[in-house]
C-alpha cells in the first residue's frame, strides 16, 4: 500500500478510469486499487462518492477548462491566442471527457458540470476569436463550430488521436485566420 496520496492522484486516477473503463467503472474500489491505498485513505479526504464527485468536477472544470482559457488568454497577439488555445485544446483528456459527458446522462451533478464546461468554453473560445474577427456575431459561430468539432470528435472516436485532432482542428484553425486576413485586407 502506498503511504500518501493526494486529492489530486485520485482525481488524475479518475481520469484513467474514466478514459480506459467508464463512469460505471468508477468505484471507490477501484479506485483505492489503482492508487494502492485503503478506502480509509478515500474516506479521510472526500468522506463519501457523493463528496469525491463533488470535488472532482471541480478538478475537472479548474484543470481542462479554467486553466486552459488562462494560458490562452495569456499572449497578446490574438493569432497566437488562436493557435494556442488549439493546442491547448489537443491536450485534453478526449476518451476521459466523452465518458463525462455520457456520465452526464444519468447523474444530475455531472450533467450541471458538464453544462458549465460546456458554456465555460464557448465563451472562452468566443473571446479568443472575437479580437482577432471582429464581430461578436462571427466570433460566437466560429466558437459554436469549435465546441461542436470537439464535442464531436470526442464522442465519435475513441480513442481521439492527434493525427485526428490535428486534421480538424488544423482546418479550423485555417478558417479562423482566414478571418483575420479578411478583416485586415478590408
Amino acid at each position: 500500500m502506498r503511504l500518501l496520496v493526494t486529492r489530486d492522484d485520485y482525481f488524475e486516477a479518475a481520469m484513467r478510469l474514466l478514459a480506459t473503463e467508464g463512469a460505471g467503472n468508477l468505484k471507490i474500489g477501484v479506485l483505492c486499487k489503482s492508487l494502492k491505498v485503503t478506502s480509509g485513505s478515500f474516506y479521510g479526504y472526500f468522506g463519501s462518492f457523493e463528496g469525491f464527485v463533488t470535488e472532482f468536477l471541480v478538478y475537472w472544470e479548474e484543470s481542462q477548462t479554467d486553466r486552459i482559457v488562462r494560458l490562452a488568454n495569456a499572449p497578446a497577439d490574438p493569432v497566437e491566442r488562436i493557435h494556442l488555445m488549439k493546442e491547448l485544446a489537443g491536450q485534453v483528456p478526449h476518451d476521459a471527457e466523452a465518458a463525462i459527458r455520457s456520465w452526464a446522462h444519468t447523474a444530475p451533478q455531472v450533467a450541471e458540470a458538464q453544462k458549465r464546461v460546456d458554456e465555460r468554453r464557448l465563451e472562452a473560445l468566443e473571446a479568443v476569436l472575437r479580437p482577432a474577427v471582429g464581430s461578436r456575431r462571427e466570433a460566437r459561430t466560429l466558437a459554436m463550430m469549435g465546441i461542436t468539432l470537439l464535442v464531436g470528435l470526442q464522442q465519435w472516436r475513441s480513442p481521439v488521436t492527434h493525427a485526428e485532432f490535428d486534421l480538424l482542428f488544423n482546418e479550423f484553425e485555417a478558417v479562423a485566420l482566414n478571418r483575420v486576413a479578411d478583416r485586415a485586407a478590408s
